[in-house]
């Protein structure tokens, strides 16, 4: 019988368990799902994760041999597996050029503090709103939003008519001046041949004193409305005949504010035009009393060093003082307000910015590294420390503050240990690319 009309004579549930048990007998000679040996082989099979370097101690790591029957950290092939770089010694000879650079472990005072959160103000004290001395209408508007001035320059032009009576005064008292001095020259000729009496050269003398006073006084109430030197001699030459009062920067700076328009009735006082001196701002905080404490007993003329950072600008640092600090505390949050003065020189700091102080008050020194001699692998901080002779080892940190180039190190490395540091990443990159392979530390 042929296999087609064999498997017609099966009945349905024969024919059923027939094809599962071939299909359960393709696996060959692999045993059954759950039992002993294919368990036994499973186990066998799995990787147990291999310990890193650096949660191994020193010791139990120069105590490793290799495959090849010697200590591990001294095997040209093997060393990397237990994260040790052999430096040899024209790479430390500044005389051949030597890209490797070594220091010895130190204590080092660290500056840091708590971070304050902070807003970005004007500098109060070179900042104003910029207003006439006297009444007027807008004729001409010389400046924007953002525009740099100098000290001097004009701002805008007002149409006043207390400006025009006071051009008008001036004229006045430069006609008074001039006859007020030709009579006292004609009564002191006069005089002086016996003709009049001195009574008439005394009140023509008297005359002169006040004629120069008034004028004096019209030529300040002109200034003072912005009307330059030239101006005045060109008013007193008669050459000056507009009706424009000039309203200028009283110091060089940045509008920041313009509510100005031509033909708007402006008044002294009004906020026309905020102009303000952006090469320094404020930095307005809050200081605990923990902080307090520390900044009233700096040494005087020591000013506390405080860094200004933002979100705005990730990554770059500002540098700044604390130059004022509040009389009082705040009943509620215990603390006092503070103002850190912040250099601005590219204009980058705006008013209103939200910012972070870190004030760089004096702590106790510790053990600190350089930064470049701290390196990272999988988030885990880093150096390389001399083991003996022209070994390197890598050895894990704990790190505490930053500032100025340099890191204080809490854990890790001792008082007088050689650590590398310029050119540790190349060491980084040897090690990681023996251990896992070209790109590994790229």
């Amino acid at each position: 019988m042929n296999i087609r009309l064999w498997t017609k004579a099966l009945d349905p549930l024969a024919l059923t368990l027939l094809l599962v048990s071939l299909l359960l007998g393709c696996g060959g000679n692999s045993a059954p799902v759950g039992s002993t040996p294919r368990s036994r082989e499973t186990a066998e099979t799995v990787a147990v994760p291999k310990q890193s370097d650096l949660d191994r101690s020193v010791v139990e790591l120069k105590t490793d041999v290799c495959e090849h029957k010697m200590p591990t950290y001294t095997c040209d092939e093997c060393r990397y597996q237990v994260g040790v770089v052999k430096v040899p010694s024209d790479l430390l000879d500044p005389a051949k050029s030597g890209t490797i650079e070594v220091v010895e472990v130190g204590s080092r005072a660290v500056r840091g503090g708590t971070d304050l959160n902070a807003e970005i103000r004007s500098d109060e004290e070179r900042s104003v709103y910029v207003s006439p001395v006297a009444a007027g209408t807008v004729r001409v508007i010389h400046v924007d939003l953002g525009g740099r001035v100098a000290k001097g320059q004009v701002l805008y032009e007002v149409d006043s008519a207390e400006f025009r009576q006071a051009k008008a005064d001036h004229t006045r008292a430069a006609s008074a001046l001039d006859l007020a001095r030709a009579t006292e020259q004609r009564e002191s000729e006069l005089f002086a041949k016996g003709i009049c009496p001195k009574r008439d050269l005394l009140e023509a003398q008297a005359a002169l004193r006040m004629a120069e006073a008034e004028h004096r006084a019209a030529a300040s109430t002109l200034a003072s409305m912005g009307l330059s030197d030239a101006a005045l001699d060109s008013l007193a030459a008669g050459a000056d005949t507009s009706g424009l009062m000039p309203v200028r920067a009283p110091f060089s700076g940045t509008v920041l504010e313009r509510a100005l328009s031509l033909g708007a009735l402006v008044q002294p006082g009004d906020r026309a035009l905020l102009l303000a001196d952006t090469a320094k701002v404020w930095a307005q905080t809050t200081l605990y009393e923990r902080e307090l404490a520390a900044i009233l007993s700096a040494p005087p003329g020591a000013p506390v060093g405080a860094d200004v950072t933002l979100a705005a600008y990730p990554g770059r640092v500002f540098k700044g003082t604390v130059e004022k600090i509040g009389g009082t505390l705040d009943e509620v949050t215990r603390t006092a307000m503070a103002r850190v003065v912040v250099d601005n020189p590219d204009n980058l700091l705006r008013a209103g910015m939200f910012a972070r102080v870190r004030l760089l008050l004096e702590v106790a020194g510790g053990l600190a590294l350089p930064e470049e001699s701290i390196l990272e692998d999988e988030g885990r901080s880093f150096a390389f420390v001399r083991l003996e002779g022209p070994y390197y080892i890598r050895r894990p940190l704990k790190l505490g503050k930053k500032e100025g180039g340099w890191v204080e190190v809490l854990s890790g490395v001792s008082s007088g240990d050689t650590v590398v540091a310029k050119g540790a990443f190349l060491l980084k990159s040897d090690v990681l690319r023996s251990k896992m392979g070209a790109g590994c530390a790229d």
